[in-house]
């Protein structure tokens, strides 16, 4: 009984001892801390290529994990110690760093901190209205498709109705570009004099001449 007395005794002092030191370690970071010069950084978070505003990207203190958001025009304000480590970082962008100054006259200090561009590799993708395979083979067994079923379809498309569909459809991404490079292109060699105009130009009245006769022009 004595020994478990004993036993008790000392379990109880280890356990003030540890609390007393965790108790003086609490106190000495809380004491560092009101001894470390608070600096206001403020500044903006702009792209490296164009130097444009970059909107709501984060910024944040390393030592605790804490920070803000960069407000519609790039701009921020967040208090941090002298020898901090502040990161910025946003999405399609490769975060950055920097350090406060422990050498500053005053507690203040103005950064702008461009960030650059992260291109992200993407594995190609290849997407199915089936979600396996197995269930793709059933449905198509269910098909009973004869030997001239390619045969009969290709019978049954209307050339001029797959023309109509087309040229419902409009010009696809590359068309549109192509597209703007001419006009672009024109642009510039003509700039400063005036355009020439295609109702001058017999080649687009032969042009013309020959989609009435072929019927095109209706279409």
């Amino acid at each position: 009984m004595q020994n478990l007395f004993k036993s008790c005794a000392l379990l109880f002092i280890l356990q003030l001892v540890a609390v007393g030191s965790q108790a003086q370690d609490v106190e000495l970071d809380s004491l560092i801390k009101e001894t470390a010069p608070v600096v206001q950084i403020s500044g903006m978070v702009v792209t490296g290529d164009s130097l444009s505003p970059l909107p709501f990207a984060t910024v944040f203190r390393m030592r605790d994990l804490r920070g803000t958001m960069t407000d519609a025009n790039g701009f921020f304000s967040i208090p941090a110690l002298e020898g901090d480590t502040i990161t910025v970082s946003s999405v399609g962008y490769v975060a950055q760093a920097f350090s406060v100054p422990k050498d500053l006259l005053i507690p203040r200090m103005n950064v702008v901190q461009p960030l650059g561009r992260d291109t992200v590799a993407i594995d190609q993708a290849f997407i199915y209205p089936w979600p396996t395979k197995e269930r793709f083979r059933e449905e198509f067994l269910e098909l009973q498709l004869t030997a001239d079923a390619f045969t009969i379809g290709q019978q049954r498309l209307d050339a001029a109705e797959i023309y109509d569909r087309l040229m419902e459809v409009g010009r696809d991404g590359s068309e549109v570009y192509s597209y703007t490079m001419q006009q672009q292109a024109k642009q510039g060699y003509y700039q400063g004099q005036l355009a020439p105009m295609d109702i001058f130009n017999p080649i687009a009245w032969a042009k013309f001449i020959e989609a009435i006769r072929n019927g095109s022009l209706k279409r």
